[in-house]
């Protein structure tokens, strides 16, 4: 829990007027809404939550670093914050809708509890986040017992699944860097467009990856994409493309120590993304629908999923 408490503490030092955002996302396939339910995936990467906090300035172990800039206020030109979040995310193997035995070759079951922190050094053409992320697989990460809980909610349009063949129990840690640029940014009256250029890597024993990848945004009232803005109403549409060098992937190469269910990872991985978010006030909401290529031999060529997103912000 050191990354929530260092976060508020963060918060508690930072100006009156610094913003602080508590969001919740969702990522799930059932959310393929343009998909009769039936026809939905439930496989692969096939849910996530993720519960995260931004505000007050960067995390004392990141200082030297990122400096000691202060937090991030209204319409600031160049800050720091810290970012603290809690998430679990599922993977399963592809099944027919009927049978809960996997297709030959799938991946295994995996579940991956986690808890991170990022110190964020923003101004307004450039972000740069590290983060350090610890976390677990196997039974306690509790992925399971969270999906047999909300397939049972509704089992007519979830098939059975069978976990008995599971990543094992292993701590992780994961040590990630990421950069965004503004390259572009061009309005005319209300209507805004820009350009997101972005590069990360990330180390562990959970993931050892390298990434780059083009966003684009147009919109009204088109808020900067990292330092935060006060405005009444906005609504923004996004595009982008992105692309990953995996070197290790434990969900799909095994455990570290006596792998038992490694079916290998795809050298280069592929993403096409396509959203929408709106604004109001402190209020903000935005769904997502993602589309990554195969990461695996015996994995489906394409699986999308969707993602919802819900956010409030708040002064301190």
């Amino acid at each position: 829990m050191f990354v929530l408490v260092a976060a508020l503490t963060g918060a508690a030092t930072a100006h009156a007027q610094s913003p602080q955002t508590l969001t919740l996302r969702v990522d799930n396939d059932a959310f393929d809404f343009w998909m009769m339910p039936y026809n939905r995936p439930d496989e692969e990467y096939t849910s996530g939550v993720h519960l995260t906090y931004t505000g007050g300035r960067a995390p004392w172990w990141s200082r030297f670093l990122v400096g000691n800039g202060g937090a991030c206020t209204y319409h600031a030109q160049s800050c720091q914050s810290s970012r603290a979040e809690l998430g679990q995310d599922i993977y399963t193997p592809s099944a027919s809708t009927n049978n809960p035995q996997p297709a030959p070759g799938s991946r295994a079951n995996a579940g991956w509890l986690y808890l991170s922190q990022s110190a964020r050094a923003l101004d307004a053409s450039r972000s740069d986040e590290l983060s350090v992320t610890l976390g677990v697989t196997g039974p306690p990460s509790l992925a399971r017992a969270t999906q047999n809980l909300f397939h049972s909610i509704a089992p007519y349009f979830n098939r059975p699944t069978d976990w008995s063949r599971q990543i094992r129990f292993e701590p992780g840690a994961i040590i990630g860097y990421e950069q965004k640029r503004r390259l572009v940014a061009y309005s005319v009256g209300p209507i805004g467009f820009d350009l997101l250029p972005s590069v990360s890597v990330k180390a562990g024993n959970v993931e050892t990856s390298a990434g780059a990848g083009l966003q684009t945004r147009l919109g009204l009232n088109l808020p900067h994409p990292w330092l935060p803005e006060s405005m009444p109403v906005s609504l923004t549409f996004m595009a982008g493309v992105s692309g990953r060098a995996v070197l290790r992937d434990i969900f799909l190469d095994g455990n570290t120590v006596s792998p038992d269910y490694r079916v290998g990872h795809k050298a280069g991985v592929g993403a096409g993304e396509a959203g929408v978010e709106i604004r109001y006030r402190a209020l903000m909401a935005s769904y997502r629908v993602v589309d990554e290529t195969r990461s695996y031999a015996a994995g489906p060529q394409w699986h999308p999923w969707g993602s919802l997103v819900a956010g409030v912000t708040f002064d301190r």
